[in-house]
């Protein structure tokens, strides 16, 4: 009654675990499932690929070659080497793993058979049980006769009475009712060496009252012995049948969590395909707005390009037409400042001549003034000398007056003409160096007004190239903003990926924590006993004894253990097929 009340529990608690795991699943991360399956497939491709390796190099059999495979993969992830190690090495290390296996087995028969002597003596206790009555009374007649006797025994000595003691304790090992065998009989029995029995010797009895209650007394014990054996045998064949009745309940049990498993899975499968069917249709949605979004901002990225290129030949072309017009007005300043000093090296030309025009005229004039001046002295000087005649005496008187009038005179008029000469030099020098002055002055101006319209043009020019810098600045600042913002908001995409790829990670990592977890669970759950700890040790000898006589129950309970172990790994062997049949959209997407 307890083991079905522990059988019932732990029903209902795997239905309580069962639930709670599927609404656990319910909430899985469809990213976990697929990180699970790209790691199961990893694994299961890696051992396939070991498994062909050492059929193909070893010439192992499948079945051999697959358990070798999953041992040598654990083997190389202990000791941390990839799994690719060269043929020689693989060679060494199945030769290793072959080695060590073969001494487990040798280890576990040797084991097997330094138990077999106790096994046999515990085989020969139902042999011992089941043998007649004779036996017993036999037994209990040596019993009767020692309690007999106890006054003889009694002044045998302790030797006698250890004797019959070792007699006594011996006395269930005896085959018949004049055989009897000793402990060290028994052991040398179990070791499979046997001396001949020994045979008590007879002695002469008389058929007294003592043989026939002894004789009763051995009937009477042999029909108890009997009747014990009798209920024993039901007692076995009840709880035999209590033992069927459990395991069929486990069965009955095992297939409806089998069935209950299946229709889980089933729900599962059909849940994880509408969760791919909407991740697909989410994850072409996100694909096109992306391409949309790529497809503007490259419409984007191309009209501003062209604007650019329409603005740089604009400003291009002012720029030429900008410097024709300077070089057209550089060439007629050129021109005209040719002009200005052709014109300037003619009215000098000109103004030189006039000068040496008027030189010319008043050098004629000293000329003639002096000619005149000569007429005149010489014609004074005949008339003195007319005079002379008709006043000899008065020149003669006054000679000395005449020389020295004379001498004044012409002294005065050589003063008066240098005079004249000078004023006539300094007038014009005043006027030649009037003229260089108006002329400097206006060379000057015309110099500065040159100088401030070349300038104005300059500043011109100046404030154009630093409005046209402050536009290409503008338009730089522009583009770097926008290459800016766009390398932020990649970044920034990129963070997020980033950050979205660890998250997932995260989950998935847990979320297989979880499901190994519950894997675990269920699987300890089906390999548990339907009876506490406590109710298997104490029916643990009956369930030797009961497993030695009939081994029906052994073998049933081996089988739904098989059956259970079988259906765990079935089961996972489903799960893990169909995450393996999972298209790992995730890995092309990273």
């Amino acid at each position: 009654m307890t083991g079905k009340a522990t059988g019932r529990a732990s029903a209902k608690c795997s239905d309580t675990h069962s639930m709670f795991s599927v609404g656990t699943v319910r909430t899985v991360d469809r990213e976990k499932l697929r990180d699970k399956a790209r790691q199961f497939q990893m694994k299961e491709s890696l051992r396939l690929a070991m498994c062909a390796r050492i059929q193909q190099q070893l010439k192992k059999s499948p079945k051999a070659a697959e358990e070798l495979a999953s041992e040598v993969l654990k083997v190389l992830q202990q000791r941390g080497l990839p799994p690719d190690v060269s043929n020689d090495a693989l060679a060494v290390l199945v030769h290793e793993l072959s080695t060590r296996r073969s001494e487990q087995l040798a280890l576990a028969a040797a084991a097997t058979k330094a138990a077999g002597p106790e096994d046999r003596s515990d085989d020969r206790v139902p042999l011992q049980n089941k043998a007649s009555g004779r036996r017993l009374s036999g037994s209990k007649d040596l019993s009767s006769r020692s309690r007999g006797k106890s006054g003889e025994k009694q002044q045998k000595g302790p030797h006698s009475r250890g004797t019959s003691d070792s007699r006594i304790s011996s006395g269930d090992a005896v085959t018949d009712e004049d055989v009897y065998l000793t402990q060290s009989q028994l052991q040398q029995m179990s070791t499979g060496f046997r001396l001949p029995p020994r045979v008590s010797p007879k002695k002469d009895k008389n058929n007294g009252i003592w043989e026939e209650i002894v004789k009763f007394s051995s009937v009477e014990e042999q029909l108890e012995a009997k009747r014990k054996q009798e209920a024993k045998l039901r007692q076995r064949a009840e709880l035999a049948e209590r033992l069927s009745a459990q395991v069929n309940q486990k069965q009955e049990r095992s297939a409806n969590e089998r069935q209950a498993s299946e229709m889980y899975h089933r729900e599962n499968m059909q849940r994880l395909s509408e969760l791919e069917d909407d991740e697909r249709r989410n994850e072409q949605q996100r694909l096109e707005k992306a391409k949309q979004l790529i497809q503007i901002q490259n419409e984007q990225r191309l009209t501003k390009m062209k604007q650019h290129e329409r603005e740089q030949q604009t400003k291009k072309a002012q720029e030429a037409k900008m410097a024709e017009l300077l070089r057209k007005q550089k060439e007629d300043d050129q021109a005209k400042e040719l002009a200005r000093r052709e014109r300037e090296q003619e009215r000098l030309r000109l103004v030189s001549l006039e000068n040496q025009r008027q030189l010319e005229q008043k050098r004629q004039e000293k000329e003639r003034e002096r000619e005149l001046e000569i007429r005149l002295a010489g014609d004074y000087i005949k008339t003195e000398d007319a005079k002379e005649a008709a006043r000899k005496k008065q020149l003669e008187d006054m000679a000395s007056n005449i020389k020295a009038k004379m001498k004044f005179f012409d002294d005065t008029s050589k003063a008066g003409t240098d005079a004249k000469a000078r004023d006539e030099e300094q007038r014009v020098r005043r006027a030649q160096e009037e003229y260089a002055k108006q002329q400097g002055d206006a060379e000057r101006k015309k110099k500065a007004d040159a100088e401030a319209s070349s300038r104005a043009q300059q500043e011109f020019l100046r404030q154009q190239m630093v409005e046209k810098k402050a536009r290409d600045a503008a338009a730089k600042r522009d583009l770097n903003k926008q290459a800016e913002l766009w390398t932020h908001e990649r970044v920034d995409a990129e963070r997020r990926e980033r950050l979205a790829l660890q998250q997932r990670a995260v989950r998935n990592t847990a979320q297989q924590e979880v499901l190994r977890q519950q894997m675990r669970d269920k699987e300890r759950r089906l390999l548990e006993a339907d009876q506490t700890a406590l109710e298997v040790q104490l029916n643990a000898s009956i369930l030797d004894r009961i497993h030695k006589h009939t081994g029906s129950a052994q073998a049933n309970g081996a089988v739904v253990v098989s059956e259970t172990q079988h259906r765990s790994r079935e089961l996972q062997e489903k799960e893990e097929t169909f995450l393996q049949r999972r298209p790992s959209r995730s890995t092309a997407k990273l």
